[in-house]
């Protein structure tokens, strides 16, 4: 079509160029029309139809009608994130694709390779070994913000917002990981991530969510955008598929989203995924410090239609008869990569339609108005406040129109970080003991008249084991009014994410987990930290009572039936 309409063009060119008489002006318009068209083409996106996570007419295979984002009704307001600076933080971006580069800003964008390298048009990503580079970053940036009614491809959530790119995933540096957090926060209104630690493995991560990352993600919290905050959307993760024995998922798992020491951060919105079908996606990982869901790649086998580095140089490079002709886009795009920029084109549209909001505000906004997808999963819990919660989804799928209905009137909460830190009791004992159901429970009173609702608790808790598997562990914080998150549950681990080998899982020394489950409830009162192990190792298996009967081969792991010792244990809640 494109090659139609510039052979078009240059005939109509020769025709008014060789006419003899003189020239009408009316000849000049029209020839100046038809190349602001040939340069930026106006239209329907002709793979719209085929976004089913922004409108969801249910014809694809197993898709519920209405299951997407809810984006059309604040799109027909005329709210489309305009005016909203977003940086994707990723492996580069094709920062000179049609259906990006009109939204792109060079202005937020920093380059920490010193090569300028943010994509390849030659080595491709669909190929193992091959050496591309840009395609993860590319296809997020289209999710989130690809230009529309411009005769091409799809469109973003917010297709009318800036976007800046940050390629730390080419450099294996914390100092960069860090910088990219911190660097615009006066201009930056929202930093999407769509990364983390390896998935996998079954181990806390310790490394990426270290000092100095926290430190940036405060500063931007704390000063960005005028002091309103930059909003931080953190992938919750892709390791949330149970081990299988034969054919079968079994209830074993390895990864959860609070293992991750960026994800389960007070100072980032982590976003889980679901498919078509508004279930849980099988590799998207539970967690309590889930805020919401968002769609993507599901178990229908449905995935994500989005940009794809030109020509060569991405995914989609002519080798897969189900993916589209044009190589520069994709339809294979999937997981919470993919869920993240989703959620956060949504909170791109709630900025337009209400800058004020702050980043207190957009977590506490975010999970009123999420809507409760696949309400008949088992999983749902109700807290204090009325609001809806699940560790396979957080607060439920975001939904746009609710969202942003809900901003316009909107009564800021103020952007003050205010928090409040206990030191938790031992009064019951700091022996666990194995194979256990009963466990260990301990309290921490809470008292503030400074601060009285929760917005966020992060729970630091030191537990030893010289001689036994912190992965036999089941940690559950319960509030004052009896509303339960679970910080962890018996997983395996592995020696890393490429290995069939079992290994012992890190132990919580001093590690930091998360919580929103207790959104707008009461804070003051007792909160009771229960720990128990629920393992036991036997013949070289090892069994636990949430498996269902299914054992793992634990020969090697070199471990005993002994208690574990709880150190110490700390809340900080965040509220008002």
């Amino acid at each position: 079509m494109k090659v139609v309409n510039l052979i078009l063009l240059l005939s109509i060119i020769l025709l008014i160029a060789c006419k003899k008489d003189k020239k009408d002006p009316l000849e000049d318009l029209i020839l100046l029309l038809l190349i602001q068209q040939s340069v930026d083409p106006s239209g329907p996106d002709p793979l719209y139809q085929y976004q089913w996570h922004l409108k969801n007419n249910g014809d694809t295979t197993g898709s519920l009608v209405d299951e997407d984002a809810r984006v059309e009704a604040v799109w027909a307001q005329g709210i489309k994130g305009n005016g909203v600076v977003v940086t994707v933080n990723d492996d580069g971006m094709d920062t000179g694709h049609e259906d990006l580069k009109k939204n792109y800003s060079t202005d937020f964008t920093i380059d920490y390779t010193g090569q300028n390298a943010f994509y390849s048009v030659t080595r491709n990503c669909a190929v193992s070994g091959s050496g591309g580079y840009g395609c993860h970053g590319t296809s997020v940036a289209g999710v989130l913000g690809a230009v529309e009614n411009n005769a091409r491809g799809g469109k973003g959530a917010a297709p009318g917002v800036k976007i800046g790119a940050r390629n730390i995933g080419l450099t294996d540096s914390n100092i960069n990981n860090a910088d990219a957090m911190s660097k615009n926060t006066a201009s930056v209104f929202i930093s999407n991530n769509s990364w983390g630690y390896p998935d996998g493995t079954g181990k806390i991560d310790f490394s990426l969510g270290d000092s100095l990352w926290q430190a940036a993600v405060d500063t931007g919290v704390q000063t960005g955008r005028s002091g309103k905050g930059t909003l931080y959307f953190w992938a919750g993760g892709n390791g949330g598929t149970s081990i299988r024995s034969g054919n079968i998922y079994t209830p074993i798992q390895y990864d959860n989203s609070n293992q991750d020491s960026q994800a389960n951060y007070y100072g980032v919105f982590a976003v889980a995924a679901l498919g078509n079908d508004g279930k849980k996606a099988r590799y998207s990982e539970d967690g309590a410090n889930l805020l919401v869901s968002a769609h993507s790649l599901g178990n229908s086998g449905v995935a994500i239609t989005t940009t794809d580095v030109t020509g060569n140089g991405g995914y989609n490079i002519g080798n897969s008869s189900t993916n589209y002709s044009d190589k520069n886009y994709t339809n294979t795009f999937s997981g919470t990569s993919s869920a993240t920029p989703l959620a956060a084109g949504v909170a791109a549209l709630i900025l337009e339609a209400n800058p004020n909001i702050t980043m207190r505000d957009m977590r506490v906004l975010l999970a009123r108005t999420a809507r409760k997808n696949d309400p008949t999963d088992t999983g749902w819990i109700q807290n204090a406040a009325g609001l809806n919660f699940n560790h396979k989804y957080g607060f439920g799928a975001v939904d746009a129109a609710s969202a942003v209905t809900a901003a316009k009137s909107w009564s800021s909460l103020g952007n003050v970080q205010n928090s409040v830190t206990v030191t938790g009791g031992t009064g019951g004992g700091t022996s666990v003991p194995n194979n256990n159901a009963t466990g260990l429970t301990n309290t921490a009173n809470f008292s503030s008249s400074s601060l009285t609702t929760v917005e966020f608790v992060a729970l630091t808790i030191n537990i030893s084991a010289a001689t036994e598997n912190s992965g036999d562990l089941l940690i559950e914080l319960t509030s004052p009014s009896a509303t339960k998150a679970v910080l962890a549950i018996p997983h395996v681990c592995y020696a890393s994410a490429t290995s069939s080998t079992l290994s012992k899982c890190t132990n919580y020394a001093n590690w930091r987990f998360g919580a929103t489950t207790f959104i707008d409830e009461p804070a003051n009162g007792n909160w009771s930290l229960k720990i128990s192990d629920l393992c036991n190792y036997s013949a070289g298996s090892t069994t636990c009572s949430n498996w269902g009967g299914y054992s793992v081969n634990s020969t090697n792991l070199s471990v005993s039936n002994n208690a574990h010792t709880l150190n110490s244990w700390s809340l900080k809640i965040y509220g008002r």
